[in-house]
Order: C-alpha cells, then structure tokens, then sequence
C-alpha cells in the first residue's frame, strides 16, 4: 500500500494544523458573507511556485509527476529522479516501474524494478477516489500541493508564503453555475387592446407586484441569518427554516410566472420581470446547494455559493428599485 513519505512533506504537526486552519478560515469567511463587514484580501504579490498551473497540476521537478502525487508515492518532488538510475520519476510511474527503486538491470534488458500489479492497482483506486473529493477536500489537496511545490528544500517556510498560498487556494474555489430556466415564452403575457384596458390591467399588476416583491422583502437575510447562526454556534444547519425560505422564494418565482404581464416579449419590463424570476430561482437554488454541502461539511463550497448569492441578491435588489421607480412604489 502507497504511504506517504513524511520526509518531502511539512511536519505531522503542520499538516493537522493546516488541515483546521482551512476549515476555521472558511467557516470565518462565511461568517462574514452573512454579516455586515467583508473581509478583503489583497490578492497582490502571492507567493505560489507555478501559480499559473492550477495547484494539482504543479509538478515542481518537472519529472511529469504532480507534487501531490509525489507525496503519494515518497518520490522527492525536488529531485526528477528520486532512485537516481537515470529514469525521471513520472515515466517510471507510466511504466509500471517503482521509483523508489534503482533499476540494475543490463541496458537493453527488461528493467528490474516494475512495481507489483496489485499497488498498480491500489495506486489507480487513489487516482479515481480523488476525482470524488469535494471542494473543500479538493482545497485542501491543493495548498497540500502549493506546499510541497513551495517548500524549500534546505529551511522552513515563511509565514508571507503561507498566506500567499492560503489565499491563492481560496482563489480557486470552483465557482458553480445557478441559472434561472423561465423564459418569455413561460410569462402569461396579455395583449393590450385599448389605452383604458391597458391601464386598468398595468393597475392590476402592479398591485399584484407589489404583493409578491413585498413578500421577498420581507425574508431578505433570513436565510444568511440561519446559516450564520449554524456556523457560528457549530450546530448542525437548521434545514427545516432553511427550506421554508427556499419554499417562499420558489412559491412568489411561480406566482410571478403566472402573473397576467400586460407587455410585448421585447419591452424593458418583461426582460425585469424575468430577471427577478430568475434571480428568485437562483437564490432557492444556492440555499439548496448550502443545505448538501452543510451535510458533507463541505465549507469550501458553502464559501463559493455565498459568493453567488451575494451577486444574485444585489442583482435582484438593483432589479426591484429599478421596477419600483417605473410603478412610483415607495416601500
């Protein structure tokens, strides 16, 4: 079985500490997504060794083995042929060959050093089993990575570094895609067929607007506030509340849609409607998202939703003073 050879990685110590630092960090960043007062990184002058690679790509030696990988096989991630028989140690892996061990054999004849089927096996297992990690695992691999890649082969790390590589893994925090399906074509859209029809129906619904945007208003942060009284307690998340704010914003998304829209397709007030739909159904979308990750104590991913959600929120915010001022709704 692969063991990872303490020798190339940073202390016990440091690692187990590193590995509660990510989760004490995260959970400090979502604290302050759902409070008043961001913190601001200064992404500037970040030290990461190869920072144009993504940190699990980051192969310092350039043998064609990844550092993380190398970690997993206790080759040097410094030296690009750790056995020293010629051979860099990415191409003995490709081979079938064990790293770790000097080929002798005569040159010309078969090499003496092929690793045993069954850790061939073992190590294919490690490799499909890191394609399931989650973003918060998938972070930690990586700053494991930019460490390793960073680490300097005679001294310790400074603290600068550290940061820079902390932030740089914050960084790459995979951001997902919440979109909104409603298009016009879903809308019930009425034909305006004189000016005291038109009026009467533009009354009607900005009544019925009125009603339902009320509604959100009246919820905004209720859901930031359940998953900050989660984080900042340690308790598990409250999915019950959770899911009645999910709950009210798909119930008004569908109100909307149903709602008699007297408007052409092209005309500025559909494509406002619309975006405050969609913008609903992201938000539901998010908090369902938080509610899985809140499970699989997945912070990392928690992280990134809300930093979608702030982007969603202000934009169904912007939407609704626009549409506000074009009805002369004062709230």
């Amino acid at each position: 079985m692969i063991q990872i050879q303490q020798k190339y990685l940073p202390s016990k110590r440091f690692v187990s500490a590193l590995l509660i630092a990510i989760a004490l960090i995260l959970i400090t960043l979502i604290l302050n997504y759902v409070r008043p007062g961001k913190i601001n990184y200064d992404n500037n002058n970040l030290a990461v060794a190869n920072s144009t690679s993504s940190p699990s790509e980051i192969d310092s030696d350039h043998d064609g083995l990844p550092d993380w990988e190398e970690a997993l096989y206790g080759t040097d991630p410094h030296n690009p042929d750790t056995d020293g028989d010629g051979t860099p140690d990415g191409e003995e892996i490709k081979e079938g060959r064990d790293p770790l061990k000097a080929n002798t054999a005569p040159k010309g004849q078969e090499p003496n050093d092929k690793i045993d089927p069954k850790i061939i096996a073992q190590d294919q297992a490690i490799s499909n089993a890191d394609q399931n990690l989650n973003a918060t695992e998938k972070m930690a691999r990586d700053l494991l990575s930019n460490i390793i890649a960073s680490q300097p082969v005679n001294g310790q790390m400074d603290q600068n570094t550290v940061d820079g590589l902390i932030q740089q893994s914050l960084q790459d925090i995979p951001q997902k895609q919440f979109l909104g399906t409603t298009t016009v074509s879903d809308l019930n859209l009425i034909p305006a067929t004189d000016n005291q029809t038109l009026l009467k129906n533009l009354i009607a619904y900005r009544n019925n607007y009125y009603i339902q945007t009320e509604a959100f208003q009246k919820i905004i942060g209720q859901d930031l506030a359940i998953i900050s009284n989660s984080m900042s307690n340690k308790t598990d998340l409250d999915k019950k509340q959770l899911q009645s704010i999910i709950s009210i914003y798909e119930r008004i998304a569908q109100n909307l849609i149903q709602m008699p829209l007297p408007a052409v397709p092209e005309s500025s007030g559909v494509t406002y409607h619309l975006k405050v739909i969609n913008d609903l159904k992201e938000l539901a979308s998010i908090d369902n998202d938080i509610m899985i990750s809140s499970g699989n104590g997945d912070f990392a991913s928690i992280y990134a939703d809300l930093g979608v959600y702030n982007d969603v929120q202000n934009d169904i915010l912007s939407t609704l003073n626009t549409m506000d001022a074009m009805f002369g709704i004062k709230r």
